[in-house]
């Protein structure tokens, strides 16, 4: 069998049916984009296929050189513990793998939620004027600072006050961040929810977004083309910044 170039889309998983299939199609976005490239997606948890099932699915295909994409927005635990391991499966195997850096920050991701934003708000009202850029929250304050400065990048995209604010884990809260504004004069607050697909944290950052008395709350990134875009650059030989191995190709022995 004639060996090919392969992408593992690595996500968390989720017990919300809604959320593994943004996953999938990312994956198949990615193929249309890099013809030729042989995709799939994974899940550490809560759904499947598994790293080891989505390594086996591949193979079939005649992969041996692997790009391991992590489907997370933030260089937080997952990226950090659970995807080395996954590279190491993989090299197992005796193939060559890059294990990409995560997807944000982007400038893409910045655009796709200004995007998102601007469907969020109804027909024939007037501009959002402060936003909130609500993300789950992390216990790593490395991955918290990053939300602030994607969030500091949207407002400044946008021309308006933008604040940031978490589901969980860390603060402030969605409530706590609209309230801040809204107390500084802010009427029409906007908050873009920071996150790749639908399920728990999404609807919560929903639910807090209308107690907090926002305007409008943004639908997840979901399979946008920005973020199709990033993962095929992701799976690219030049994407380079960031890998945990220098951006050289390790190959199992």
């Amino acid at each position: 069998m004639p060996t090919a170039e392969g992408l593992l889309l690595v996500a968390h998983g989720s017990r919300d049916d809604r959320a593994a299939p943004v996953a999938h199609e990312v994956a198949a976005a990615v193929a249309r984009l890099r013809p030729g490239l042989a995709t799939g997606a994974a899940f550490l948890e809560l759904a499947t296929p598994t790293p080891q099932e989505a390594v086996e699915n591949l193979a079939a295909q005649g992969v041996t050189d692997l790009a391991l994409v992590p489907f997370l927005l933030s260089d937080a635990y997952h990226a950090q513990e659970d995807l080395p391991a996954v590279a190491d499966l993989a090299r197992s195997r005796g193939w060559t793998v890059r294990l990409s850096r995560v997807l944000g920050p982007d400038p893409r991701l910045v655009e796709a939620m200004a995007a998102r934003l601007a469907e969020a708000r109804p027909s024939g009202e007037p501009p959002f004027d402060a936003v909130v850029l609500a993300a789950a929250g992390s216990s790593s304050r490395q991955a918290n600072d990053t939300v602030a400065e994607v969030a500091a990048d949207l407002g400044h995209l946008l021309g308006v006050p933008a604040r940031w604010a978490f589901a969980s884990a860390a603060a402030p809260t969605v409530e706590e961040a609209v309230g801040d504004l809204r107390a500084r004069g802010a009427d029409r607050v906007g908050v873009a929810t920071y996150l790749l697909a639908p399920g728990f944290f999404a609807d919560r950052i929903r639910a807090a977004a209308a107690s907090g008395g926002a305007v409008a709350v943004t639908e997840p990134l979901g399979a946008c083309p920005q973020v199709a875009a990033i993962v095929a650059d992701r799976a690219s030989l030049d994407d380079r910044q960031g890998r945990p191995d220098g951006g050289k190709p390790v190959t199992g022995n």
